[in-house]
């Protein structure tokens, strides 16, 4: 290759990364404008709750063992991976959030297996999503569709880009309200996640004090039922 060729690579992966950069950027202006001022809120709630999550979790936890030691590096993923997936949705990148979406559900299914299976059982096993049950269960047949791309439906969420007579799957993310959907789906699987480890950090820390944890949670919890991420369900199953 000379030069001349690796150049012309160059200009060519510079173009369309920063087409890419503008169309992103008009992704996340076109949310801003769309996101009904309900969700926003829940979105700065999650988020939050998340952020201060995270910074007790940096305190060092005395007394440990192999099961908590996993269960502290699987919420380490879960928070990092929470923020990438909102950023990725902003941006209008909807298969590759939805795919980190199904590794968050699996995240929430594995952290509840170590309070229930011995850690050796579960060490090197695939997290078992059906503890889960009604909607949970139902929403990884969906997210395990997308990150294997089994349906040609899935295509559609690159959105279908039509140029006179040709039609076909956009390069470049643009908005549409799937978007919406997509942050339903993240804050169902975190609302479940902060539920979980409110309950973990007095055992982690002991004298850690979760009352207003869990006062901020059930706030959380009442404003995701009336925007209808969560549903209180009949049988009582998640």
């Amino acid at each position: 290759m000379t030069s001349e060729d690796a150049d012309k690579l160059l200009r060519a992966a510079c173009e369309f990364q920063g087409r890419s950069l503008a169309a992103r950027e008009l992704c996340r202006e076109e949310f801003r404008r769309t996101e009904a001022e309900q969700n926003n809120v829940l979105r700065i709630l999650v988020d939050g709750q998340i952020g201060q999550i995270a910074d007790r979790v940096t305190n060092k936890v005395q007394a440990t063992n192999p099961a908590i030691s996993y269960q502290i590096g699987v919420s380490a993923s879960f928070i990092r991976t929470h923020f990438l997936v909102s950023d990725l949705i902003l941006n209008g990148d909807l298969i590759e959030a939805i795919i980190l979406i199904r590794k968050q559900l699996e995240s929430l299914t594995r952290l509840h297996e170590l309070d229930s299976e011995p850690f050796l059982k579960l060490s090197g096993k695939v997290p078992n999503i059906k503890i889960f049950q009604g909607a949970a269960a139902r929403m990884y047949g969906g997210l395990s569709e997308v990150a294997h791309f089994s349906t040609s439906r899935v295509g559609e969420l690159l959105h279908v880009a039509e140029r006179g007579e040709l039609v076909g799957p956009s390069l470049l993310p643009v908005f549409t309200e799937r978007s919406l959907a997509c942050f339903d789906m993240v804050h169902f699987v975190a609302v479940y996640f902060i539920a979980w480890i409110v309950e973990k950090l007095p055992a982690w820390y002991p004298g850690y004090d979760n009352y207003k944890d869990k006062t901020l949670l059930a706030e959380t919890f009442i404003l995701a039922t009336d925007a209808g991420v969560l549903r209180l369900p009949e049988d009582g199953s998640a």
